[in-house]
């Protein structure tokens, strides 16, 4: 488990660790912060992204379920982006962060790519910190939550906490 400090937060990020990044307020800027770090990766999504193919990203791929070569205008939403995920290993990295990855994809789409990113994170031992607006979907896969309050303070919870961290951050919040 890797400790991150930044700035007033400090958090912990597990090996093949997916973990919800939730809360209004502080989401943006500890995404921001927490890319420059050097081991890790915030990949942008839905945009046609140019990359050269190497070992790492062929074996991407593969765990994605996409094969070398394919071609953006040839995949559908979630193959895309794989695609972006995929093109963002082409160095190693200890964490994948994913800033609302399943935005505008239907029921069916979101299970398909979190099912892809829990194999991803399980089979390369990377972490993957993410962001969602669908908390059921998410919670299926989210080992832990990480929650800003209102007040801006992070809750970290443990895999049995998750979602009296999320209770204690949104009080109003039904899951």
């Amino acid at each position: 488990m890797t400790e991150y400090n930044l700035g007033p937060h400090t958090f912990h990020l597990g090996t093949g660790e997916c973990v919800l990044l939730s809360g209004r307020s502080g989401c943006k800027e500890l995404l921001k912060e927490l890319s420059r770090h050097p081991d890790c990766v915030l990949v942008s999504l839905r945009r046609p992204v140019l990359f050269k193919m190497n070992s790492r990203v062929e074996g991407a791929l593969t765990l994605l379920g996409l094969k070398p070569g394919c071609r953006w205008k040839e995949l559908d939403t979630v193959g895309r982006i794989k695609l972006c995920i995929a093109a963002a290993l082409n160095r190693k990295v200890e964490v994948l962060i994913l800033d609302n990855p399943t935005r505008d994809l239907n029921p069916e789409e979101r299970q398909l790519l979190f099912g892809a990113l829990k194999d991803l994170a399980r089979k390369t031992g990377m972490a993957i910190l993410f962001t969602s607006h669908d908390l059921t979907d998410a919670l299926a896969i989210a080992h832990r939550v990480l929650a800003f309050t209102m007040g801006g303070r992070l809750l970290e919870s443990t895999p049995d906490t998750r979602e009296d961290t999320l209770k204690a951050a949104f009080p109003l919040l039904q899951i």
